[in-house]
């Protein structure tokens, strides 16, 4: 049988384990988190696009995107009927090649009223 301090010790890691594969996409990589309101820079990479779906089931697909001056790769999931999803596209289109730094303006809080503006960075 074993200690408690043993057992605290397994869950607490088996927890931190699930925790890890829980926040990361389909293919491995971290969620980019919340864009914060106004306007972000990222680096959108020349890459295919995954199924990622949300938990109630809507359609997603996960963009890999990097933050300026990192060296981390991001998946930044996005609703495939949002205009966002089809300017992304675009831009890959464009540049299926080389990364492409963007601007995203965020407006809007919540769920509901939350839009978001992409275009290429000069």
């Amino acid at each position: 049988m074993s200690t408690l301090e043993e057992f605290t010790t397994q869950e607490l890691d088996r927890l931190t384990r699930e925790r890890e594969e829980a926040i990361k996409a389909k293919g491995g990589l971290p969620y980019l988190g919340s864009i914060p309101v106004g306007e972000s820079r990222l680096v959108l990479l020349p890459k295919i696009p995954v199924d990622d779906p949300a938990q109630d089931g809507r359609p997603r697909k996960g963009f890999h995107v990097m933050k300026p001056n990192g060296s981390e790769e991001y998946s930044w999931t996005v609703n495939v009927k949002s205009p966002l999803y089809r300017d992304l596209l675009k831009i890959l289109k464009e540049a299926p090649d080389r990364k492409t730094m963007i601007r995203v303006i965020r407006t809007g809080e919540g769920r509901t009223d939350t839009r978001y503006t992409v275009k290429k960075a000069e």
